[in-house]
């Protein structure tokens, strides 16, 4: 819960910020913001790259390529954060600050969080470097859309989280294997303790389970974050603060009987995404009632 509520305060700090720097025409398509076309361009970029990593991680066994990729993410991701932050502490007190040194005092803080992440594996740094990445970009992406195309994006990649778990698995599989080469797309705290015990990867019958690759975790995948805090931002976008309150109370019972099932009742993968945004439109819904 704390993971969330750090990335997506990240990410609308960011999104509030880029709203009016981005202004009505999308930078990704093109298009105005309010296009359902730029849904579905988010929508196909996310499943083609989903199933390039798929393959890469079938076919590439080396770590070399993962580690540079998780440098990229992280400095692009924490550059956003840093250069508004900055931005706005310049402005704010009138600091006689100069181009060079601001873009110099940005690059060195994302090169710095990047290194931090690399070389500092501990679990809590793991998960802090990784909320100002995926914070940044959620704010960023989120800036782009209007309400309707980022509400039929969180619904599509709703019902695709749902089958890609459920039905085909390599959801399951995916989150598997950005453990064992140390990918940064999860977020991950220790399951002891955890009344449920491990996630099984196979138990049927008599037959006894084998240990997964995630036994000793729980873990959330950046998307049930990212796409969230994107729907978020869309709502600042034409609605007030009242009804981002209703869709943000309703992510966070979402995610909250998320985390009691697994936790309480049954360990096993579930797309978390589905119940988190299903629960955030019907707080969103409710806003609109008062």
């Amino acid at each position: 819960m704390a993971v969330f509520i750090f990335t997506s305060a990240i990410g609308l700090y960011v999104g509030w910020s880029m709203i009016p720097e981005v202004g009505d025409i999308s930078p990704v398509t093109g298009r105005a913001v309010d296009d359902p076309y730029n849904a579905l361009v988010f929508l196909v970029w996310i499943l083609v790259s989903t199933a390039i990593l798929l393959l890469v991680l079938k076919y590439y066994k080396g770590l070399m390529l993962f580690r540079a990729l998780e440098l990229f993410m992280v400095f692009i991701g924490s550059e956003v954060v840093y250069s508004i932050i900055l931005y706005d502490l310049i402005v704010s007190f009138s600091l006689p600050v100069g181009d060079l040194v601001y873009t110099t005092s940005v690059l060195l803080l994302a090169a710095l969080t990047a290194v931090v992440r690399l070389w500092m594996r501990r679990r809590l740094l793991l998960n802090v470097t990784l909320a100002i990445t995926v914070g940044g970009v959620a704010g960023l992406l989120g800036s782009t859309l209007d309400f309707l195309p980022a509400f039929l994006l969180v619904v599509g990649l709703s019902v695709y989280d749902a089958v890609a778990v459920f039905g085909t698995k390599h959801m399951v599989k995916l989150a598997d294997q950005s453990r064992l080469r140390r990918l940064p797309v999860m977020f991950e705290t220790s399951s002891k303790g955890i009344k449920t015990g491990p996630r099984k990867s196979s138990a049927d019958g008599g037959e006894k389970p084998k240990k997964s690759a995630a036994a000793d975790v729980l873990a959330l995948g950046t998307g049930d974050i990212v796409i969230p805090v994107i729907f978020f931002v869309a709502i600042l976008r034409n609605f007030d603060m009242l009804n981002l309150l209703g869709a943000y109370i309703g992510a966070m019972a979402g995610l909250a009987a998320t985390i009691y099932y697994v936790t309480n009742i049954k360990r096993l993968a579930l797309p978390a995404l589905p119940p988190i945004m299903g629960a955030s439109l019907i707080g969103f819904g409710i806003s609109l009632l008062l």
